[in-house]
């Protein structure tokens, strides 16, 4: 099995940068071969044909959650065909966000089955380097979500 794990964000701004920097964090950590970590930061919508490489993707994120700064949330992403292709290949990533990317790769036939998005609640989104105190706690958390996610995806190989 072939695992993409993917920081979407812009690291400069501010809390946006809360995927790449869990990426950083990972990347640090010894991971199985068959698991790569990406930052894609704001890509668009060129990265959807990159997803037929993989058969399952987590997508990292700043997302506007309920809760304080510094929530997780983890959700396993399950994408229902709408045929929207024309209309969300005219747009970026910026307006179309992570759910846009998402439904435009199942459209095209390249997302994988397996997906699972961990967000974020971000406290700033605005220009400036380096994530809040609350996110960057968030980010070290978040890396444990992912390897245990690898872990469970891996163990039901066995």
């Amino acid at each position: 099995m072939r695992i993409l794990v993917a920081g979407v964000g812009n690291r400069l701004m501010g809390d946006d940068g809360f995927g790449p920097r869990v990426v950083e964090l990972l990347s640090q950590r010894p991971l199985p071969t068959d698991v790569e970590v990406r930052d894609i930061g704001t890509a668009g919508l060129t990265i959807a044909t990159d997803l037929a490489d993989y058969d399952a993707v987590i997508f990292l994120d700043s997302i506007d959650l309920e809760g304080a700064p510094g929530t997780l949330k983890m959700m396993r992403v399950e994408i229902e065909d709408e045929g929207e292709v024309e209309t969300l290949a005219r747009l970026t990533l910026h307006e179309v966000g992570l759910e846009g990317l998402l439904r435009f790769a199942k459209a095209l036939g390249v997302l994988p089955s397996i997906v699972y998005i961990i967000g974020c609640k971000p406290r700033g989104v605005e220009p400036g380097i380096g994530l809040s105190l609350e996110v960057e706690e968030a980010a070290h958390r978040a890396v444990e979500m992912v390897l245990e996610i690898i872990r469970e995806l891996r163990k039901s190989l066995d």
